[in-house]
């Protein structure tokens, strides 16, 4: 109880000292115990002093005694003495904001936070001055350059980030410019190899980055430190969250194709890594021209009974529904994707059913010539066996089209009455797979127990007496 006395006393004393210093310049001497108190053990304390320095020095910023006027090369004899305590005075707010950056890494996150803020509030305020010469540039590094740190997770603090991007008003797009340029310059100065952490700080400054309104010089800066970044080694799970939010990045970028290597390297690979870069590829391959001969070969070949379990499964086929929209596509292509799915969904589970007969419908649906599919008008009406080649990975040479969707027929005895009635019915018509995409056997479950009567008959005729009916032979 004594120290929380103690401690709350002091964190008064520390307001009451930094009032004095506002009210008149004269006790400008207290702000020597103000930077000494940063350095305490409580937390409580730390906390007040850093909030203290704060507005002190926002205080001398608006009054303009922080202001560059030129004189550094100066003899200190020969300044006057109002120039000789702004003299003083910028050296006590650079040790003030350093300090302040050095408690960015502070492992008490309420220390951390509390700096953060008082760093955003002297950019705020040194951004209402006129004054060409500022100290910005200077703070926005030191943020950084704590922010990229080895070994310190900062994504609380990155969250803050878009506060100090903001921090100058209309003048976000130079603070991104800046931030980009020392970003670009940290990754020269990484250690070999960067650590995990330091990667994660890395990829999530640059995506609160690219939140903002970005200039075309800043455009152009994003593209250099993302290709530069990409260069690294990243661990796995790094390396899938670029994957899947690397597209809100090339909006930002002025030249998106640059990426193509990386986004065809991973599509490359297989497995989950191929399926989280198919949205960056079709960015590239829609809206930048990027050709990719054998695109729809390698999406064909990711159509494996693994992807219904996959994590990423609802992405993944609603993307492939995507990609497989144009008319433009030849007949062969589609059926061949549409015959593929179906031969999968005889040993699918039930709720990867409840994408994979819609997403046939609107393959067929989107191209008339695949109608053939389901029903023939001419050609031979039996088979004596299935020509389509399921092995084949060329999805040109598997024949299907000479094929029939037997599997539909299949289904119509599936378990749950859901799935039959949609293999029996096989509408031609389009379907919205966002709402099917999430769809689970508890969901099922749950829409079936919804389906059942709450008054079950159980006889016709209520029994009276223990009787045989009339007629019985044993």
């Amino acid at each position: 109880m004594a120290d929380t006395n103690k401690t709350s006393s002091l964190a008064r004393s520390i307001k009451n000292k930094a009032k004095k210093v506002v009210a008149d310049h004269k006790h400008s001497n207290l702000i020597l115990d103000l930077l000494k108190y940063t350095q305490s053990d409580t937390d409580d304390v730390v906390c007040s002093s850093c909030k203290a320095i704060g507005k002190v020095f926002c205080h001398f910023l608006s009054t303009g005694h922080l202001v560059d006027t030129g004189k550094t090369t100066v003899a200190e004899a020969d300044l006057s003495k109002e120039d000789q305590f702004c003299a003083w005075l910028k050296e006590q707010f650079t040790t003030g904001w350093e300090i302040l950056c050095d408690h960015l890494s502070n492992p008490i996150a309420s220390i951390a936070e509390c700096a953060m803020v008082t760093l955003v509030s002297l950019l705020e305020t040194e951004g209402k001055q006129q004054s060409s010469n500022r100290f910005g540039p200077k703070l926005i590094e030191g943020i950084l350059r704590q922010l990229l740190s080895s070994d310190v997770d900062q994504s609380a603090l990155i969250d803050m980030l878009p506060a100090v991007l903001g921090a100058w008003g209309e003048d976000t797009a130079e603070i991104c410019s800046l931030c980009l340029g020392h970003v670009k310059n940290l990754l020269k100065e990484v250690e070999t190899p960067p650590t995990d952490k330091y990667l994660s700080n890395v990829w999530r400054v640059l995506k609160k980055i690219a939140s903002q309104d970005l200039k075309d010089k800043a455009k152009r800066q994003m593209t250099s430190v993302v290709c530069n970044f990409l260069k690294l080694q990243m661990p796995t799970r790094l390396y899938r969250e670029v994957l899947v939010s690397i597209s809100s990045i090339m909006e930002k970028m002025s030249s998106p194709l640059m990426l193509t290597d990386f986004l065809t390297e991973s599509f490359n690979i297989g497995g989950a890594i191929s399926l989280m870069s198919l949205q960056g590829l079709f960015i590239l391959m829609t809206q930048y021209n990027l050709d990719y001969p054998d695109f729809y070969t390698k999406l064909y070949s990711m159509f494996e009974p693994q992807v219904f379990s996959a994590r990423y499964k609802a992405r993944f086929f609603l993307l492939a529904d995507t990609f497989l929209t144009s008319t433009h596509l030849p007949s062969y292509l589609v059926a061949a994707f549409a015959k593929r799915l179906a031969r999968l969904s005889l040993h699918a589970p039930t709720p990867a059913l409840y994408i994979s007969l819609p997403f046939i419908m609107n393959l067929i649906s989107r191209h008339p010539a695949c109608e053939v599919l389901l029903h023939r008008s001419e050609g031979p009406q039996e088979f004596d066996e299935d020509p389509f080649l399921p092995n084949e990975s060329d999805p040109k040479k598997t024949k299907a089209l000479d094929s029939c969707l037997w599997e539909l027929q299949t289904l119509e005895k599936h378990i749950d009455p859901n799935v039959a009635d949609k293999a029996k019915k096989r509408k031609i018509a389009e379907t919205d797979l966002s709402g099917l995409l999430e769809t689970t056997i508890t969901d099922i479950m749950e829409s079936e127990a919804k389906k059942i009567k709450k008054d079950i008959p159980v006889n016709f005729e209520r029994m009276t007496e223990l009787k045989m009916p009339s007629g019985f032979v044993l």
